[in-house]
């Protein structure tokens, strides 16, 4: 008999964990991101960009601050596995971007729709599940809409036809 160790109320937490770094993300709370949804040490892997640690997380989220006008996160389709204090997540993601300067106009279509999703791992920490290993995937979708600007253009890519490994 396999004994599941996972509580709705872990599940929860967990699912709230993921929407929540949506949700900071789409209301331009950058400094917050770094903090409460990733563990100290993370190690985050996004294509071609390697992020190990809360710094440089926050320093790469900054740089978002003065080229997005602004998005929208959509997280759903969240498969997920807990074991005690360590869990695993499946989730989809689409995002609409917004970028400065590309129109004046607050009704404008977005400039950018990529299609993807995240392979997390999360730990149970004193203050709460929080992502500890993040790997970007795209379920070879790419771009949804529109045409990817030269800062986004080397993570994209390296997500082309990338899968989650489902091995957690």
């Amino acid at each position: 008999m396999t004994i599941d160790l996972m509580t709705l109320a872990d599940r929860i937490a967990i699912e709230e964990r993921l929407y929540l770094y949506g949700h900071l993300l789409d209301t331009k709370r950058f400094e917050q991101v770094a903090a409460e949804i990733f563990t100290e040490d993370a190690d985050i892997h996004l294509g071609g960009e390697n992020l190990i640690g809360r710094a440089a997380i926050a320093g790469r989220l900054e740089d978002y601050r003065h080229t997005m006008l602004g998005s929208s996160h959509v997280i759903t389709n969240i498969i997920m596995t807990v074991n005690g204090d360590d869990a695993s997540t499946y989730s989809k993601v689409g995002a609409w971007h917004w970028f400065a300067g590309s129109s004046d106009d607050t009704l404008a279509p977005a400039d950018m729709v990529s299609i993807g999703g995240y392979e997390d791992r999360l730990r149970r920490t004193d203050d709460g599940w929080r992502i500890y290993h993040r790997r970007g995937y795209s379920s070879g979708t790419g771009v949804g809409v529109g045409a990817v600007p030269e800062p986004l253009r080397e993570m994209l890519e390296s997500l082309a036809g990338r899968m989650p490994d489902w091995t957690h």
